[in-house]
């Protein structure tokens, strides 16, 4: 196993991923504070979005002069509100994200690359870790400061004890926000529950799915001892041909389960490598899915 990159590599690497993506924040309007991006309802930015007839104690600047001309009658012209859109960010901290170093610092740079592309975009970003049903508030601060990991599990540890291999089904997602969730999908359940939680409040929904070429195949055949990196639990297995092929089938049906379930409940899914560097791996399937687009130059 490779080492984990420093908190210095793993800040660089999403700030350079940072600098050619970002989170899809043009797929559609927002709501929020006052900010860059277009929103859902009325304001006084450059785009012209419809008219209304005049009304006293409007802004005589936005007067449709034109219209008057016309038609005689006062109207005034109406603009397309600028607001900074809401940003959620959870990252799944249960053993299966960090067991393998490379996996843990694509899990690091994913979630800083989020953070980044939420400050540069003026938006209010909140973190929150999670670990089964159990969640703790990151400060953002201590994402960029690399050390938000020992916070998040310690946190997490001094609360009671939960199945940690359960659906992070409690979630505090905001109101119209853009939300996204970083895990790797390596839990049992109706993936539903998880999505149809993030999709109902309104906004965008995102989850990337963090994935290790090494977890998609077995280690070889011959007689195994296979540990739970999650509860510990072990067990004897002797893995031949037709299991090693059962579990490539049901590795592969597992996250065709989550895209299946991804569609129903209008949430945009993409898997990204743990192998090269992350603006690559966004340059993949994420690109594709309409999960990160490209920032303007």
């Amino acid at each position: 196993m490779s080492e984990l990159p420093s908190n210095v590599e793993i800040r660089r690497e999403a700030q350079e991923a940072a600098l050619r993506w970002r989170l899809p924040f043009g797929r559609q309007s927002w709501r929020g504070a006052a900010g860059n991006w277009q929103g859902g309802g009325l304001g006084s930015s450059i785009d012209f979005q419809d008219h209304r007839a005049y009304a006293s104690g409007d802004d005589p600047r936005h007067l449709h002069w034109a219209a008057y001309a016309r038609t005689g009658q006062l109207t005034m012209k109406l603009y397309r509100a600028e607001v900074s859109p809401l940003v959620d960010v959870a990252v799944d901290v249960s053993a299966s994200m960090s067991y393998d170093p490379l996996k843990a610092a694509r899990g690091d740079t994913l979630l800083g690359f989020c953070v980044e592309s939420a400050a540069r975009a003026g938006s209010h970003v909140r973190v929150h870790a999670v670990e089964g049903r159990r969640v703790r508030a990151i400060a953002t601060e201590t994402v960029r400061a690399g050390d938000w990991r020992k916070r998040a599990l310690g946190g997490l540890g001094e609360e009671p004890s939960a199945a940690v291999d359960a659906v992070p089904e409690g979630l505090p997602w905001r109101s119209g926000a853009l939300k996204v969730l970083i895990t790797d999908l390596l839990y049992p359940g109706d993936p539903g529950v998880v999505l149809r939680k993030m999709s109902a409040s309104g906004g965008l929904a995102l989850v990337f799915a963090v994935t290790l070429a090494a977890e998609a195949k077995v280690p070889g055949t011959g007689n195994w001892e296979l540990v739970d990196c999650e509860g510990g639990a072990r067990r004897r297995q002797r893995i031949d041909d037709a299991v090693a092929a059962r579990y490539r089938a049901a590795y592969a049906r597992h996250f065709e389960l989550w895209r299946e379930a991804a569609r129903r409940c209008n949430v945009g899914l993409a898997r990204v490598a743990s192998e090269g560097d992350l603006t690559s791996a966004l340059g993949a399937e994420a690109r594709v899915q309409g999960a990160v687009e490209t920032v303007a130059r």
